[in-house]
Parts: structure tokens; sequence; C-alpha cells
């Protein structure tokens, strides 16, 4: 049996067999995260789980109500029996049942069946997406203005996702896996979900994807299993993540940028050294003060007792600026500088004293983004600024240095092996740096990447 045929014969299986139960005078429990339960939403997995055991008796299973079978399985079954649960049992025909197999973190073929609706969507990676056999095919909608954007509830949900909300034509919490069928078959535009388990979101991606859409987290990962989806159609992927995600490292170039209503006119400001990543101080600036920032690049500060307060001004001790940047609220900024002297007025480098010295690889990254801030560094004539200016010569030394490391850990000398890796690091620092990614960005990754225990 192909993957896309099964994936929609599990659906329906399972979905038939909640609809029989559908609005039926049924017990409902609660849950330990406080989400409820139905006697239908576990028979219908234990009817995905028998076909699916039945057809491909070496793949595994994580279903919601049931829990994880064969947990080292190349190939996993992903089934939710009843997404909307809360729907159901009020007798709303919004809920579905969603049905997925992977190979890894790799969505293979997913299937969504709304037996209420009479709706089936289902897709396999490579080979399209259809609904009710026909093909399916996200919106054209390229305006946010314009666009219908759904999330499954609008309470308590982050800033950022209100923010996006409040810019399209229609906002509606259609929700639950409903949203994403609208968005697969063009009749909504985007929908977004802050926090997902795997067995809602799998089935989502190679759906969305098929149909000409883009499905990823809400931290901007194109992946099933990143806790969160945001699904757009293609041409509105980039504005909706601008909104959700802002870029903390796009420079403020105007204080008009910043929302000073929430702090009585003023944000907060953490001032940080840009070399080290070492915290330096925290005050606040109002409008003015931010706009003397951006016009000197030097930093200035609003004080309780001295009002305007360039910082340094009169002992020498001046914070020059590499960078500022916004939280995602917009109502706090980053100030990224290189000190001149003391930053507190104990004639400490740090007001906060116990703060841990950074290690030498974020110190190293901060050195290279000064270079960079300051278009090469002093007169230009450093290695690293002459590596920043010529492209061809990062990419080069980059190849270089990775065959001297090659050779230093074939002939086992460790020595020369530690050398050349260190050598490695710092021209592969320069050459991000070079394209504007930094270490923070890659450790991100890796944190991403980490596999708990």
């Amino acid at each position: 049996m192909k993957l896309l045929q099964a994936v929609e014969v599990v659906a329906r299986r399972a979905g038939d067999v909640a609809m029989a139960k559908f609005r039926a005078n049924l017990q409902v429990e609660t849950k330990a995260d406080g989400t409820p339960v139905t006697e239908a939403d576990r028979a219908a997995e234990r009817a995905a789980r028998e076909l699916i055991s039945e057809q491909f008796p070496d793949d595994g299973i994580v279903g919601e109500e049931l829990g994880e079978s064969k947990t080292g399985a190349k190939r996993r079954w992903f089934v939710d029996p009843i997404d909307g649960t809360k729907a159901f049992v009020r007798g709303v025909p919004l809920w579905g049942t969603l049905v997925a197999v992977a190979e890894g973190e790799q969505v293979l073929a997913g299937a969504m069946y709304f037996p209420a609706l009479g709706e089936l969507i289902c897709a396999e990676r490579g080979a399209g997406c259809f609904w009710n056999g026909r093909p399916a095919r996200v919106s054209s909608t390229a305006s946010l203005s314009a666009a219908t954007l759904l999330t499954t509830d609008a309470r308590g949900q982050p800033s950022a996702l209100q923010a996006l909300l409040a810019k399209g034509q229609v906002c509606r919490t259609w929700g639950d896996c409903y949203g994403y069928l609208l968005v697969a078959t063009g009749r909504a535009d985007a929908m977004v979900d802050p926090i997902l388990s795997p067995w809602d979101s799998a089935a989502l991606q190679p759906i969305i994807e098929e149909a000409g859409g883009v499905f990823q987290s809400v931290d901007g990962r194109r992946t099933a299993f990143g806790g969160s989806a945001v699904a757009t159609n293609a041409a509105l992927a980039e504005a909706v993540m601008e909104v959700l995600r802002p870029n903390p490292s796009t420079p403020i170039t105007a204080p008009g940028q910043l929302d000073f209503t929430k702090g009585g006119g003023k944000v907060d400001v953490v001032t940080q050294d840009a070399r080290t990543g070492e915290v330096l101080m925290v005050a606040h600036a109002d409008a003015e003060a931010v706009a003397k920032t951006l016009e000197t690049r030097e930093m200035h500060y609003t004080s309780r007792t001295r009002g305007l307060w360039h910082k340094g001004g009169t002992s020498g001790n001046v914070q020059k600026v590499v960078s500022l940047s916004t939280d995602c609220d917009r109502d706090a900024l980053l100030a990224q500088v290189i000190p001149a002297g003391p930053a507190c007025h104990e004639n400490t480098r740090s007001c906060f004293a116990s703060a841990p010295a950074p290690d030498a690889l974020t110190a190293l990254d901060r050195t290279i983004l000064e270079r960079a801030a300051n278009g090469g560094g002093g007169d230009g004539k450093s290695y690293t600024a002459k590596l920043l200016g010529n492209e061809n010569l990062r990419l080069k030394k980059i190849g270089e240095e990775a065959a001297e490391l090659l050779v230093a850990l074939t002939q086992r000398d460790t020595a020369r092996a530690t050398e050349e890796g260190a050598d490695l690091i710092y021209h592969a620092l320069v050459a991000l740096r070079g394209v504007g990614i930094g270490l923070d960005e890659v450790r991100a990754v890796l944190a991403q990447r980490a596999k708990p225990k």
C-alpha cells in the first residue's frame, strides 16, 4: 500500500469510529494537561493502531491517547484521533482525525479527515496534496491587509501573534486542524498555533507544503516537530514571520521603532560589551536619548536626576555603539557597545560585579563583530578586516585551514590539530559574520538539534 493511500485509509478508519460517537452522551474526562478526552478518542486511536500494525508491522506508533510503541523503529506513525475534542464534545463539526508517517524528522505523508463535514485532505512528499480527490492549492493573497488569518484560540496569546492577527482583513478562530485545511485549500491565508504536540503537527507539514504553502515553527524552522506551527501561502510567509519573529539584529534607525508607552515614556536599556558579551549596566532611555544615541553613535540615557545623560560625557568613559536592537515587544533595547572605561559609578567595569567572564569563543565573536561594525576596524589593516573585505579570501582560507586540520588529524599530531582547529573556527566565524551570521545564531541551531535524554 502506498503511503498516500495508507494515511488516507487509516484516517478514515479512525475518523469513522469517532464519528459513530459524535453527539452521543459521552463521559468527558480531564487529562493531566487540562485537556478533555473521551472514549471516542481512545476507540478511534485503537482502530488506527490496529490497521497500522496490520499493514506496517515494523513501524512505530505515537498516539495522543495511548502513547508510543516500538520506540526504536526507523519509521513512525503519528495519530491524533480527534483533534479538537473541545469542539467534538460540544457537537461542533470542526474536528478532525490526523495521521502522519515519518522517518526521523522527515514527514513522508499526512492526512486530515473531517467526517462530520465530509472532507478529507492528504499529501505525500513529492506526490502532491489532494482535497476530496482533487488537487489542493493555497491562496495567492500577497498582502496581510487582505488576508484571512486564523488561530485556535485568541485568548492569552503572545503580543507578536496578537499584532499579526490585528493586521489581517479577517481574523477568525476556526481552530485546531480545521484552520490548516482552510489554508491548504486557499480558503484562508495563514494559521498560527504557538503550542502544538507532534501528533498535532506532523500531518500538517506535507499537506501545507505540497499544496504550495510554507510550514514552519514560530521560531522559523522548517519542521513539523518545532512545538508550534505557522502555515501560510508562499506569498505571505515572509511578512507573517516578520511580525511573529522580529529580527533582533535589525538595526534600530529611529526612535519610532520602539514602544515607549509601556514604560511611561521610556524603554529599558541593557548595555552589553560587544566584544565579550558581558552585561555592563541597565538603564532607561526616552525618545530624545535614543535619537541622540543614533545621531552621535555614543550611548545616551535618561536619568531621574539629570534628564538626558551622555554616558562618559564628563569622565571620558563613553560607550561607542556597535549595534542597537529591540526585544520582541519593542519596549526594551539591547545596546552592544565598545566601552572606553568603567560602566559603573563605583569605577568597576560592570555594574554587575558577580557576572561571569565571557568564554574565549564569545570574546572572539564579539571582536569580529566590532571589526565588522567599524567597516573592518580602525584603519582596516588588521587581518580580520582584510578577510571581512574580501569574500574570495574568506572562502579560500576556510578550505586551506580545513585541509591543514585534516592533515594534522591524519598524522595524529594533537598539538598541531588543536592549533589548526582554532584557526578553522576563527576563519569560519569571520566568514559567517561576512554574511551577517553571528555565533549566537549558530548556538541557536545547535540548541534546536539537541535531543533531551
